[in-house]
C-alpha cells in the first residue's frame, strides 16, 4: 500500500509530515484530507475565512496528488 503525506501551509509556514499514512487509492486520500481539515477546524474553533491553509498531500516520491484549501 502506498505511503501518502499530509503537509499544511499558508505560504509562510509549513508542517510538514515526516511520518505519512498507508492509504489504498486516491479516494482514500482524500477522505484522509477532508477528515483532517475538519478535525482541525473543530479542535481550534475556527471557521470560514479565519484560515487562509491548505494541506497539500505527496506521494512517496514526493509528487503532488492532491491539494485542499481551508
Amino acid at each position: 500500500m502506498p505511503r501518502y503525506f499530509f503537509n499544511l501551509t499558508n505560504d509562510i509556514r509549513t508542517v510538514v509530515d515526516t511520518d505519512g499514512v498507508q492509504l489504498e487509492d486516491e479516494a482514500a486520500l482524500r477522505l484522509e484530507a477532508l477528515e483532517m481539515v475538519a478535525d482541525l477546524r473543530k479542535e481550534s474553533h475556527i471557521t470560514g475565512t479565519d484560515w487562509r491553509w491548505r494541506v497539500i498531500v505527496r506521494d512517496e516520491s514526493g509528487c503532488d496528488c492532491f491539494e485542499l484549501k481551508f
